[in-house]
């Protein structure tokens, strides 16, 4: 299952919730303001490493939000086209 989520972590419970009701073999795609939970060294940064889930990180938002070369290293940074390969590649998508 692909779960995409949307809002920081700092305002909302979606990241959260979702790394509750996710499981191992899940892909999550952080975009928009949830990008801010991939710089390194901040509590959801190292939440999402040891949370087991492969993290995927929109390149268009980090590049918006001039956060470019902040994203930690385990973390893909992913464009447009690897949005949509991750859509077809995960039947069941879910978004927070």
């Amino acid at each position: 299952m692909l779960h995409t989520v949307t809002t920081s972590p700092f305002q909302t419970a979606a990241l959260a919730d979702c790394l509750r009701y996710s499981n191992q073999n899940d892909a999550i795609l952080l975009l928009q303001d949830a990008i801010i939970a991939a710089i390194d060294e901040n509590n959801w940064c190292e939440a999402l490493k040891k949370s087991g889930r492969k993290i995927y990180v929109l390149q268009e938002d980090v590049v918006a939000r001039g956060l470019a070369g902040k994203v930690a290293e385990s973390f893909e940074v992913v464009d447009y086209n690897g949005f949509v390969l991750l859509s077809v590649k995960c039947e069941t998508q879910m978004k927070w």
